[in-house]
């Protein structure tokens, strides 16, 4: 009687039991990835239900009273749902909302003043911008082409998540105005050629630019801790890359040949670039004075002559001609 949480994920499970209704002190219920059809109306007899997980599930509809629950958090992504719930704005107290697959949100979506997260797939990002309480946003695979200008007037922003939005071809440039901005991830973001000047302003935790493949360019100075590039054809590393603060740098499965202006990462501690085409390591890193780690592995890399990296950080060349005549040698 006094169980909490009830998770049920995966179970090809087409009804919600009603049993549920036995637990009077319920507040969360995750119901993921099962088929079932109908959201019934004994769901409102669990008063003190404030988290409802209903993602990647077939209901179509939220039945009558849903409004009386405490709902503090609503996920809906990959539901039957075709359109922005009525019923959701009767929650004054909304911290939590994932919706499905919809054109734009509606005007009113400023109404909720403590929305904290949210998770949509848009076709236009209108009305974005006027969610002052947000702290982590996704809109990945949303088909949107610009994210509106007002979106660096979000205070509280710290997660913004963009993966393959693949018509997005720039961002605005307020996004210099995001103070807390932590977490930026562009993965499959295939039109960008660059991000805005801007940027370099922010403070950002972890860069994430995997299957960016036009990428050309990011601003000289970027104050960023990790910047991630997994799966790129860039044949050479974009512009300003290594003009930035970042002390760990990983671009992984990649065609860039020449590393050589690595020296100029004066915070760099961690280097990942394992397969690719790199053809040697470039004097400059010796530069990367506070280097520890440096992952060559699958390159084509002949020699090391010049490269004089430190005994103190740990060279991993595994894959490259280098490393395979050394060990025929011993």
């Amino acid at each position: 009687k006094k169980l909490e949480e009830i998770k049920i994920l995966n179970c090809n499970v087409t009804e919600i039991p009603e049993f549920i209704t036995e637990f009077t002190e319920l507040k969360t219920l995750r119901l993921n990835n099962n088929p079932i059809k109908e959201l019934p109306s004994f769901i409102t007899e669990c008063k003190k239900l404030s988290l409802l997980i209903l993602t990647s599930t077939n209901i179509a509809s939220l039945p009558e009273g849903f409004e009386k629950l405490p709902i503090t958090g609503l996920f809906l992504q990959g539901t039957k749902i075709k359109e922005f719930p009525d019923v959701i704005f009767q929650f004054d107290s909304l911290e939590h909302l994932g919706l499905p697959k919809m054109n734009e949100l509606p005007s009113e979506i400023s109404n909720f003043k403590k929305l904290s997260v949210l998770k949509v797939e848009l076709k236009s990002f209108k009305y974005l911008d006027t969610i002052k309480s947000l702290r982590n946003l996704t809109l990945n695979n949303s088909t949107g082409a610009h994210l509106p200008e007002g979106l660096g007037n979000l205070p509280l922003l710290e997660h913004l998540h963009l993966r393959y939005c693949k018509n997005l071809f720039k961002l605005p440039s307020t996004i210099g105005n995001l103070n807390g901005l932590w977490g930026l991830d562009l993965t499959g973001c295939s039109r960008l050629t660059g991000l805005p000047s801007s940027l370099n302003q922010v403070p950002i935790g972890i860069l994430r630019l995997n299957e960016c493949n036009n990428i050309r360019s990011v601003p000289k100075g970027l104050q960023v801790g990790s910047i991630w590039a997994k799966d790129v054809t860039w044949k050479s590393m974009p512009a300003g890359i290594f003009d930035s603060e970042a002390s760990d740098l990983n671009v992984i499965n990649h065609q860039i040949t020449d590393i050589t202006g690595i020296g100029r990462m004066k915070n760099l501690e961690n280097l990942n670039m394992t397969n690719g085409k790199i053809k040697r390591i470039p004097p400059d890193i010796n530069k990367c004075t506070k280097l520890n780690l440096l992952l060559l592995e699958g390159n084509e890399i002949e020699n090391t002559y010049n490269a004089e990296i430190s005994e103190n950080v740990d060279t991993r060349l595994l894959g490259n001609p280098v490393f395979d005549r050394k060990q025929i040698d011993e």
